[in-house]
């Protein structure tokens, strides 16, 4: 495997030739700049079947992404996220940024070798699906970064246009490889566990004995994708095929394998009235590294095998400054013990923009099997009020 990566980021590195200067960032140097993107999500189910969701919660979800410019070529990148450090689970009560948190996401070198290469090196994010970063709507986003976003990842990595033709459209190639951090970066920069608190997912420093999928100490895990789109004969149509691979850490039994695939497709109908259509599917093997867990009461252990699968699909009319979002997901865990239930969203909102950078969305949603305790479904209202202001 290590062979095979190191393979594809010398391929890349090798396959650019000589060619302009347009892609060089301009100065003076250095300097700052970049952009804030947060949204406060609230959800509320006031009754659901599931205690653990019935009530409201509100968290901040976003990021600020900001570069250092040093010279034409080279920059360090990085970015803060806002998410909460645990399960925002309101037990039939009404929580408000509870378990907030913040931490750093990616802090990387960036160097522009060529204008169609680039190369990164650091703390970063790896190239498996797009959803995570750009679905539209209240929570399409946030489902799917908590699905399938591939983070805290600590190595090198590569992006080359392969192809950049007037006949057939622009197409990129990335690579990475990677290990999990477990460095003093993969801590929360605030809000820590409270004693006996359960719920936390995420509360200090990143280690080895936690376990998991590509914790291994080890660059031996990968990551490849392929993005296209400016194609003459596929107008305002642009694709994403992705793959990774991680090995087991200290709690697994066998390496992951994850496939996504998504497509976006835009159809112009007046000149101020445009629908943007949709979808990524997303399936890991293996997932987790079939950690090996109790399965009954004797305490008899078992190497879980588990297939998971999320599923996308939506559309997004907009007519000026206004929006309206339709978005049905499916998150699916075919488990061979600890079974749990398919989880299913659909999500319709109306939006649009309010000025001075910020924007609203307001609908309805309806859930299957969203909580912890018991099967059923759930009507509620969701809502985000983003902002978003570049520097």
């Amino acid at each position: 495997m290590r062979r095979l990566a190191f393979g594809l980021l010398a391929l890349l590195g090798l396959g650019a030739p000589a060619a302009a200067q347009d892609y060089r960032a301009v100065g003076p140097f250095p300097h700052i700049s970049g952009e804030l993107d947060l949204g406060l999500l609230t959800q509320a189910q006031p009754r659901a079947a599931d205690r653990t969701v019935r009530g409201s919660s509100s968290f901040l979800f976003g990021e600020l992404a900001a570069g250092l410019h040093l010279s034409p070529t080279l920059s360090l990148q990085g970015v803060l996220a806002f998410d909460p450090a645990g399960e925002q689970l309101p037990n039939g009560t009404d929580i408000f940024l509870r378990r907030q948190a913040a931490f750093l996401e990616s802090l990387f070198l960036d160097w522009r070798a060529h204008e169609r290469l680039r190369l990164q090196a650091g703390k970063f994010n790896a190239p498996f699906g797009y959803g995570h970063h750009s679905f539209p709507g209240a929570f399409a986003r946030f489902r799917a970064h908590e699905a399938y976003l591939i983070r805290e990842s600590l190595g090198v990595g590569a992006t080359y246009t392969w192809l950049s033709d007037t006949r057939f459209g622009e197409h990129d190639i990335s690579a990475a490889l990677f290990t999990l951090d477990t460095s003093p970066f993969s801590n929360t920069l605030f809000t820590r566990r409270r004693c006996c608190e359960e719920g936390f997912e995420r509360y200090s420093r990143n280690s080895l004995r936690q376990g998991g999928a590509g914790n291994n100490g080890r660059l031996t895990n990968f990551a490849i994708a392929l993005d296209g789109d400016r194609m003459p004969f596929l107008p305002n149509f642009s694709y994403h095929a992705a793959m990774v691979s991680r090995g087991a850490g200290k709690d697994g039994a066998a390496r992951e394998w994850g496939y996504a695939l998504g497509a976006r497709f835009r159809v112009e109908w007046t000149p101020r009235v445009r629908t943007l259509f949709f979808g990524e599917f997303v399936e890991f093997r293996n997932a987790g590294g079939r950690p090996i867990e109790v399965i009954d009461e004797d305490g008899t252990e078992l190497a879980v095998r588990e297939r998971r699968r999320f599923g996308t699909l939506g559309a997004q009319t907009t007519h000026g400054d206004w929006r309206a979002t339709l978005v049905w997901q499916v998150e699916e865990r075919r488990r061979e013990a600890n079974r749990v239930p398919t989880r299913r969203y659909l999500e319709a909102t109306v939006g649009r923009e309010i000025g001075w950078g910020f924007g609203v969305d307001l609908g309805y949603q309806y859930a299957v099997n969203p909580g912890e305790e018991r099967t059923g479904s759930a009507h509620g209202f969701v809502s985000r009020l983003g902002f978003t202001q570049r520097f």
